[in-house]
């Protein structure tokens, strides 16, 4: 696993394993990283749902900022992405990237055991999916959703040219693979993440037709819809203030107009889209843990 320079490792008495599911359509084998705290009870687990085109193994500084609260981490790859199988970037129906994080809340489920409060973590394209998720899955039983610059519509809109020519392809050739163009320098200040990025041989800067009206189509049904967070369910949501890649003001209207009575905003003014992989990530942290620990009074 690749570890950007000055990242810290893991935790002493984290152990790192993995599994392979078969997806819910039978299609994929969907891979596993599980951060497991040695000796100890499971009192709280978290999933992690990444973004479009990495992958889970680049949360595991999560233990080591997290740990005190959480005894097993899951992240998961979804298909296309990482170790889990598929074409880059590609998915058939945007709602199979579903099934794949409802697969995965499952195992840990299982793994945690019964009455384990379990949270939810996902980035980016990632909390596209997790929102999406829960219109499907109304209550999952989430104590704490935490949402880092969820999609919810591009800062940068695609070209006509562009969105024309996946309309059309998406009919003939719908898996043919395009580069997105996206610069990893506009992900985070952090110039050991960009070095991170470009050796790293699980991240991919892939996209298909299918793919992006999945997605831009996942994105507008956010917005047009009445969407709704299970009420015993806490939202945490944090934006990055200088997000070049989606739109922090779409998400800001979205958390608006979200009619939930436990929901909390953070904005980070000057960070990148990666929060979490950002110069100031400690910060970020710390306001996770703020948010946990709010949330035992």
């Amino acid at each position: 696993m690749m570890i950007p320079e000055g990242f810290p490792k893991l935790p002493s008495d984290f152990d790192y394993e993995t599994e392979v599911l078969a997806s819910a359509d039978g299609e994929h084998d969907i891979f596993l990283n599980v951060f497991r705290k040695r000796g100890v009870k499971v009192e709280r687990a978290l999933l992690v749902v990444h973004g479009q085109g990495e992958h889970g193994a680049r949360y595991q500084h999560f233990p080591h900022f997290l740990g005190q609260y959480y005894q097993l981490i899951i992240a998961l790859d979804l298909r296309g992405h990482g170790r889990s199988e598929g074409i880059r970037g590609h998915v058939e129906n945007f709602d199979e990237y579903c099934d794949d994080v409802l697969l995965a809340w499952d195992a840990l489920g299982k793994k945690s055991g019964a009455g384990v409060p379990l949270d939810w973590f996902a980035h980016s394209m990632g909390g596209t999916v997790t929102l999406r998720a829960l219109q499907y899955r109304p209550d999952p039983g989430i104590s704490n959703l935490i949402l880092s610059a969820p999609g919810v519509d591009l800062t940068v809109k695609v070209p006509l040219v562009k969105d024309l020519a996946a309309k059309l392809l998406a009919g003939v050739w719908g898996s043919l693979q395009m580069e997105t163009g996206l610069d990893p320098a506009e992900l985070s200040h952090d110039p050991a993440v960009v070095a991170a990025i470009g050796k790293d041989s699980l991240h991919h800067t892939k996209a298909t037709s299918k793919f992006y009206l999945g997605f831009m189509a996942a994105m507008r049904d956010l917005r047009d819809s009445d969407l709704r967070v299970p009420g015993a369910t806490r939202l945490l949501l944090q934006l990055a203030g200088d997000d070049r890649i989606v739109s922090t003001p779409a998400a800001e209207i979205l958390f608006d107009q979200l009619k939930h009575p436990r929901k909390e905003k953070i904005i980070y003014p000057s960070l990148f889209h990666e929060i979490y992989q950002e110069s100031g990530k400690e910060q970020v942290f710390a306001d996770w843990i703020s948010f946990i620990e709010r949330g035992k009074v």
